[in-house]
């Protein structure tokens, strides 16, 4: 089969034909014993919502706490333990989901005395984390994002995997066991183990793990530079691709048995050299997301602070519009500071495109003038407002 008529074959599945978006929003949350929150307890309806604050006050944490809703650990990516009030090694979260007028209560915790794994239950059952995308999709962009265009090639590949998932819900699962594989690969290289029989079934793994990453990766890829091509929104366009040896080989070829036989037998001759390195030097791993400026054709790395934050947007905008599209539900934004770096018009710009979307955001700021360009449906918590604190907190 062709690499082409598979993506056509798998664009035409993710698309919903239905005309009508369903409205998908988080009607109420609850944290226990969460970050600096002993309790908080609070309401929503499903139009945008900013937090503002001083600094330290917990805005970010009520974002992140959202966040958990996801598979992974959250827009700060830290160890679990450290989410937990005073380090006391347990807590709770507790969301009710709105999503095609039905309705979900989903929990996400975390009790050390029983396991350092967090647990996740929609509607009572225990499920696994990674399948909280089949539930809601949520879209972040925080300040740790910032630098994510001059930092290394891991940052770029979990951004891109985190949006990919939300679309294909089968790719966080992928992903956890085609790294599991590579664990498995590289100690076998560490140990220096001549054990052919078990490369070889290992190798098999990671081709077909690696394979399905590549090609949903590269779905996703296409769909949002697509939308991106065809915006209208006051940001720079960003163009993204997604270079390595062996995705610059999946690119070149149509015929997806070629693709694999060449990704074993590359494994197959790479031993040696891995061995002396200890790892494995060839796969989905080891690709790079590079983003393009496409206006000036400039490489995102060389563009000034300001450039990189709306590509950025421009990115996180072409998701959620994408998803939409392809869905027919509206994702779930959390925008960390975001509106803080943006001059006027961009704010606006920004305004208008969240509003426009119709999707709840999450949103934090320090000041409520940043939010003064949103309609009257939206909503500001201040969270230094002692009466607003004891209303939620308990």
């Amino acid at each position: 089969m062709s690499l082409s008529k598979l993506e056509d074959i798998n664009l035409n599945q993710l698309e919903n034909y239905s005309k009508d978006i369903n409205i998908n929003y988080i009607s109420s949350l609850k944290l226990s014993n969460y970050r600096n929150y002993k309790s908080y307890k609070a309401s929503f309806d499903k139009y945008p919502i900013a937090f503002v604050g001083k600094n330290g006050v917990g805005k970010t944490n009520i974002l992140e706490s959202i966040s958990l809703m996801q598979p992974g650990r959250g827009i700060r990516s830290v160890k679990l333990e450290e989410m937990s009030y005073k380090y006391s090694g347990n807590f709770g979260i507790n969301i009710n989901l709105k999503k095609n007028e039905e309705s979900f209560k989903i929990g996400s915790s975390l009790d050390l005395e029983v396991s350092k794994l967090r647990k996740v239950k929609v509607d009572g059952k225990y499920i696994s984390p990674l399948l909280l995308t089949k539930y809601l999709a949520v879209i972040s962009l925080t300040p740790l994002m910032d630098k994510i265009f001059i930092e290394g090639s891991t940052n770029r590949r979990r951004f891109f995997d985190k949006i990919s998932w939300i679309f294909i819900s089968s790719h966080a699962q992928n992903i956890r066991l085609y790294e599991k594989s590579i664990k498995e690969r590289n100690n076998l290289l560490k140990d220096n183990s001549n054990d052919a029989i078990w490369f070889n079934n290992i190798e098999k793994q990671i081709v077909k793990y690696g394979t399905q990453i590549i090609i949903d990766r590269f779905k996703v890829l296409n769909i949002l530079n697509a939308q991106i091509k065809d915006s209208t929104a006051n940001f720079p366009k960003a163009s993204m691709v997604f270079t390595g040896e062996i995705e610059n080989t999946f690119s070149e070829n149509s015929d997806l048995d070629y693709f694999k036989d060449f990704f074993s037998k590359t494994l197959y001759e790479k031993r040696k050299q891995d061995f002396y390195r200890g790892s494995t030097s060839i796969g989905p791993h080891k690709a790079d997301l590079l983003v393009t400026y496409k206006e000036k054709d400039m490489k995102a790395s060389l563009c000034s602070t300001g450039e990189q934050k709306s590509l950025l947007i421009s990115i996180i905008l072409s998701v959620a519009k994408s998803y939409k599209k392809y869905t027919n539900l509206s994702p779930i934004l959390l925008l960390d500071e975001v509106f803080s770096h943006l001059d006027n018009d961009k704010k606006q710009s920004l305004s208008k495109e969240i509003e426009n979307l119709k999707s709840q955001a999450f949103m934090t700021g320090i000041d409520e003038s940043d939010f003064v360009t949103f309609n009257k449906d939206s909503c500001i918590i201040n969270l230094d407002d002692s009466t607003n604190r004891s209303a939620n907190e308990f």
